[in-house]
């Protein structure tokens, strides 16, 4: 990215920064100035804020992939909204958070402001929402469900779209991937939480407030179980990538190279439209591309000079083989595609199957480019890396016969604008380790692959 347009990112996130904060300030002055519908029961409000802030301490330690922690305690927040009125569940999630973020955890002072006026703007609208909507108050009816409904949807809502548009700004990738990547489940799964919440109020309104106990087994399970899931995928993701960094560990002219191709490619795919979904399927291929090199031997890979008929015949055997390896892992069947075509050639020369033109996916085909543009730009056994004005120079050059011309094209305008430059071996090492820590079965994965500004977010 070039300098004026990471000028002009961090100014939008600055005013964005601020506008939140403000807005926050905003809602919760409004609130406290008699617009609100309170509660008399300090005990009630005590009882929620100790459950709230236990919630958000000792059951939010699902990490999303950027970073940035997935909290609990929606059903809590709707609770209070309900039962105490919008300003004690604002006043609540603002001390929660203040308290979490500067006390417990000593996180930036930036990351806890944004936080704390994010979960107020949340919880005083989805309040004002359920106390503006009929049949809020008719609690002996299966009517009051439709407000909380409508609350519990503004509050995701809100929530959703102020962490995704922060993360957004920050990192300098597009609103809708970031939605994908992180958050495109949160509302279904939100869903599930409609009935909890209606428990929790009819309970407590029943009974008091000791019948959160009750509560609390109940989340607490379903917490667990969603965050085993996420665990699980995230450990065969992490294990993937170790696996893909791992076998170019002890060959320095290879190192890093799995990476730099998937994330030029993911920075080609984006600017050619490919969807979020794609992006990811894209960043996956890229890492595990050469997968299949794993049955080749070091003296083929590694030979300083040009390789025997013979020797090239068994090196072309790696994207089949890398293919067969993809097919067993079950939750990534749209990258077989990209590591086995990822070497065919726009006139059909290509290897192992000789595709040519529409036949080759765009994937495979930006891949292809990745592969070669890494390749000229990195130190070789056989070569000292090419200067990235001739590398593009290679590929305007086999453009429409070697490499896709779309795609070619876009490399090359995406680095006229200062946007596609070689990535640095110190970025590659950093990832590396951060990619193998992330792998350990740690309680807390405080390393992220990027430092976040907050990303914190309901669940």
């Amino acid at each position: 990215m070039n300098l004026s347009s990471t000028i002009q990112r961090r100014r939008a996130f600055k005013i964005f920064y601020t506008t939140t904060v403000a807005a926050s300030l905003a809602m919760f002055g409004w609130l406290a100035s008699g617009r609100s519908y309170n509660a008399s029961d300090p005990f009630g409000w005590a009882f929620f804020f100790m459950v709230l802030l236990f919630a958000d301490t000792k059951m939010a330690e699902a990490q999303m992939r950027g970073g940035g922690r997935v909290l609990s305690s929606r059903t809590l927040d709707l609770s209070m909204v309900v039962l105490f009125g919008p300003l004690v569940a604002c006043a609540a999630e603002a001390t929660s958070a203040l308290f979490r973020g500067f006390v417990l955890r000593t996180a930036p002072p930036r990351k806890v402001i944004f936080n704390t006026a994010m979960l107020v703007i949340a919880a005083g609208c989805a309040g004002l929402v359920y106390h503006a909507m009929p049949f809020h108050e008719r609690f002996e009816s299966p009517l009051f469900l439709l407000p909380l409904l409508a609350s519990l949807l503004t509050y995701s809502f809100v929530n959703t779209f102020l962490v995704t548009s922060v993360m957004s700004l920050d990192r300098g990738i597009p609103f809708r991937e970031v939605w994908f990547r992180d958050f495109r489940w949160g509302g279904a799964r939100g869903m599930m939480e409609l009935p909890f919440t209606a428990m929790v109020i009819l309970l407590y309104m029943q009974a008091g407030a000791w019948t959160l106990t009750i509560y609390l087994p109940i989340i607490a399970v379903i917490y667990v179980s969603a965050k085993a899931v996420k665990s699980t995928r995230e450990a065969h993701m992490a294990s993937i990538a170790v696996l893909a960094t791992t076998l170019e560990a002890d060959e320095p002219y290879t190192h890093g190279h799995s990476y730099r191709v998937a994330q030029y490619g993911v920075t080609m795919g984006r600017a050619l439209g490919m969807s979020p979904g794609e992006l990811e399927t894209l960043e996956y291929g890229g890492l595990l591309h050469d997968i299949g090199k794993i049955a080749i031997t070091n003296d083929i890979i590694c030979k300083p000079g040009r390789l025997t008929e013979h020797e090239f015949g068994v090196l072309a055997e790696h994207p089949a083989i890398g293919a067969r390896i993809v097919e067993q892992i079950k939750f990534l069947p749209e990258t077989i595609d990209l590591v086995r075509h990822h070497h065919e050639r726009v006139d059909g020369k290509g290897y192992p199957d000789g595709l040519k033109g529409d036949e080759i996916s765009l994937g495979s085909s930006i891949l292809m480019v990745a592969d070669a543009f890494d390749a000229m730009t990195s130190d070789r056994s056989y070569r000292k890396a090419l200067p990235i004005d001739r590398a593009i120079a290679e590929l305007v050059k086999y453009r429409g016969t070697q490499f896709r011309e779309d795609v070619v094209d876009t490399l090359v305008q995406l680095h006229q604008r200062g946007e596609f430059d070689i990535i640095p071996d110190s970025a590659v090492q950093q990832v590396i380790r951060e990619i193998q820590q992330v792998s350990q079965p740690t309680p807390r994965a405080d390393v992220t692959v990027q430092e976040a500004e907050v990303h914190e977010v309901q669940r």
